[in-house]
């Protein structure tokens, strides 16, 4: 296969944009499997003024759409709450964890009860097996049949509650699924079971009701202990954000007062290594702050007075005092977690192709089982015979194995990951690794790490590059600009820490945004911009200040420059030439600046022409939706800035010390850097592979099974085994994820 050719930065600007469709983002309450988001689904879909609706169990979010007259929503509410879920117009992240929990102790619970009592249920069973070979005398049969189905009755009652109900409610939304086909399957066998046992015969089938029970129960809990981490992508976005800020009132008072109570127009404090919880325009004051968590921007920002500031910066150096302009629920934060919540409610293609075929296989079964009754009904068979072949027919054909398909390979795939370093988030944006090839990677924190280091040493005549360095260590020791602590950590990493030590004695001063004073015993010594430097009367030669440089002057004279560059992770440049060795297109695309993402390109070896900068959290999303109509892409990020594009990628990898945010809403974090990238991309591709293969043997299964149910060939009790070895076989397909990862070759 040819390598991808490559995706000119021009096009970007020339898609064209889709007719915008309004839409709103509400929270589901009371679901508890994918079942329940199809029946809530088609239920929203057909209210009125709603052109579309997309529910996603994972998140317990609804995304519903509408052009023209928006939908009435205390109208969709009471829709949704005849099929027994509410619906809510503010999302309540913490609510919704709360209930995933409460909802998988109770699956567990259910399994618990269905694994102890079915195993007595089975025990008498068993010897009805193999009473033909004369284990069990004729008079025993009877009461061993009863046996079986009293030791089933807490798992019929208690442990397939939970079925019933989502089958009836997906029935009456007029979107039955696989809970509507395990209900009738179980119902079928219990009440032929019973009319057996009334006519005081032994032929019962509760070890098959049983048996598919505990199946289905494995099943979602499985699905559901991976797939609903989706639901904290929310609330890890805001979990460290400070809930609390200085509020200033007309008189000059300063009081703390709650974050969700501030107004717009009010005036708020923000000290010295404070994070703010607003957006803000500054007043008065000045600083320096940290932007990186929403741009990316690597270098630290002088603010004056009409700069504005998001929530979710940090604020380095300095004192300000803005004027609120978003407050809680209306900031920029805000529209990011919305923006993402919009993604996570798209249904994938393997999502949308399980959700067909169940579709597909309800009514197929259905006829089957009435063709099955029919069929043994003319041949002369009697009313309980010709019922229990269409009970097996419903038994034999449940598709344990296509629900079993999609989780068992997410359990073994994350257990493979985990041991490789490797953690899963969202295991169904998997699906689209196989087709993946273009990687596109973040730079700050993903290639480079927070701390810069040494990259030029020039020296005024008079000054030698380890005086500079020993001048340059003095003043700025200690110092909390990001360029003093990679001054401090180069020293440190090089012979020259035994030859250079910093001076601790002297006093230190920081004007914000210029430089730094220091007074030591033999002299006063200045570090800063090179502006900064001539405003002090320090005579300069013909500089300019290019990317991250300071500039050093002793007793008012100038004593030369040190120069910066990003550090590059050890791991970046081979992770990135193994990647184009195998033929992926690589992108750089970065909130941070031109000169300082061309510079990086240039050492990792990206095309110019791939590398895109001064990028928002939002244009990187649209660049990635751009990429996708192309060829699929996987976005390898760190920091908040980079969780919309992470969510919305075919598949997102955060890396390194991903915030707790950007973990959650990435397809997989990597905590040990960019070098499991290959290794990510190599499994995920696996797993997908395997996804696929598990549905291809559930519906052969069913293809070869049913026909040989309709005509009587198999029996229930048969049934229920080989629905159990159909599923045995998805489970050791799924095992192969396990395997050691393949050796992927350069493509061609």
């Amino acid at each position: 296969m040819a390598a991808t050719a490559p995706f000119s930065v021009d096009a970007e600007s020339e898609i064209q944009q889709e007719q915008a469709q309004q839409s709103m983002i509400l929270m589901v309450e009371g679901m508890r499997c994918a079942s329940c988001a199809i029946a809530v689904e088609a239920r929203l879909k057909k209210q009125l003024n709603v052109s579309d609706a997309a529910v996603n169990f994972a998140a317990d979010i609804a995304m519903i759409s509408w052009q023209g007259d928006k939908p009435d929503i205390n109208h969709l509410k009471r829709a949704v709450a005849r099929l027994g879920y509410q619906l809510h117009t503010s999302l309540c992240p913490e609510r919704s964890a709360r209930l995933a929990e409460k909802m998988r102790k109770q699956l567990q619970l259910r399994l618990a009860v269905a694994v102890v009592f079915g195993m007595w249920s089975m025990m008498p069973a068993i010897l009805l097996y193999l009473a033909p070979m004369g284990a069990v005398e004729p008079e025993f049969m009877w009461p061993l049949a009863l046996a079986s189905g009293l030791f089933a009755v807490p798992v019929l009652l208690y442990s397939g509650s939970h079925f019933y109900r989502v089958g009836w409610r997906t029935l009456i939304a007029g979107s039955p699924g696989l809970d509507s086909l395990i209900t009738l399957a179980v119902w079928a066998a219990v009440l032929i079971s019973v009319w057996q046992l009334y006519l005081g015969l032994a032929h019962v089938y509760f070890d098959a009701a049983v048996m598919l029970i505990t199946f289905q129960l494995v099943a979602r809990l499985l699905d559901t202990s991976v797939r609903r981490r989706a639901s904290e992508v929310v609330r890890r976005y805001f979990q460290d954000m400070p809930d609390k800020v200085a509020v200033q009132d007309e008189a000059g008072n300063i009081s703390q007062q709650a974050a969700s109570s501030v107004r717009l127009s009010q005036r708020i404090i923000l000290m010295n290594g404070q994070q703010l919880a607003l957006d803000g325009v500054v007043q008065s004051g000045t600083g320096q702050a940290d932007l990186s968590l929403l741009t990316g921007e690597h270098e630290p920002q002088t603010l004056i007075v009409g700069d504005e500031l998001l929530a979710g910066c940090n604020l380095i150096e300095g004192e300000l005092t803005l004027i609120v302009t978003a407050t809680l629920g209306e900031r920029r934060i805000d529209r990011l977690s919305h923006s993402i919540n919009k993604v996570l409610s798209r249904k994938t293609a393997l999502q949308q192709l399980t959700d067909r075929i169940a579709r597909l296989l309800i009514p197929i079964i259905l006829v089957a089982a009435g063709l099955a009754v029919l069929l043994a009904w003319f041949q002369g068979a009697e009313f309980t015979s010709a019922i229990g072949r269409g009970v097996a027919v419903l038994i034999v054909s449940c598709p344990c194995a296509l629900s079993l398909a999609i989780p068992l390979v997410i359990t073994m795939g994350h257990a493979r990951m985990i041991n490789t370093g490797i953690i899963l988030r969202d295991p169904a944006a998997l699906e689209t690794a196989a087709d993946v090839k273009v990687v596109v990677f973040d730079k700050t924190g993903t290639l480079t790490t927070d701390t810069p280091s040494i990259k030029q040493l020039l020296p005024a005549s008079g000054w030698s590059e380890q005086d500079l360095l020993q001048l340059g260590l003095n003043v700025l020791y200690e110092g909390a600009h990001p360029v003093a602590k990679g001054l401090v950590a180069s020293v440190t990493n090089t012979a020259m820490a035994e030859q250079v030590t910093p001076n601790t004695q002297g006093e230190r001063e920081t004007i914000v945004g210029q430089g730094t004073y220091w007074r030591g015993e033999h002299g006063t010594a200045l570090a800063g911009r090179a502006s900064w430097l001539l405003a002090q009367g320090i005579p300069m030669p013909e500089l300019i200040d290019s990317g991250m440089q300071v500039h050093l002057a002793f007793q008012g004279q100038y004593a030369g420059s040190i120069s910066f560059q990003e550090t590059l992770r050890l791991e970046a440049l081979p992770t990135i030439t193994s990647l184009q060795q195998q033929g992926y297109a690589i992108y750089l695309l970065s909130g941070d600046s031109k000169q300082a993402c061309h510079d990086l390109a240039s050492r990792l070896g990206i095309a110019a022409t791939q590398v895109l900068s001064e990028r928002s959290p939002e244009q990187k999303h649209r660049f990635i939706e751009a990429l996708e109509r192309k060829d699929k892409v996987a976005f390898v990020g760190d920091g908040l800035n980079d969780g919309l594009a992470l969510a919305g990628a075919g598949l997102g990898i955060a890396v390194g010390q991903a915030n707790s945010a950007t973990g959650m809403a990435a397809a997989v974090y990597l905590p040990d850097g960019v070098q499991q990238v290959p290794t990510t991309l190599k499994l995920a591709k696996r797993a997908r592979k395997l996804m696929y293969e598990n549905l291809f043997w559930a519906l052969a299964y069913n293809s070869c099974v049913i026909p040989l149910a309709i005509f009587g060939w198999i029996h229930p009790v048969i049934a229920a085994v080989a629905m159990s070895l159909s599923s045995l076989c998805v489970l050791l397909n799924s095992v192969r994820m396990q395997g050691k990862a393949p050796t992927q070759g350069k493509k061609t």
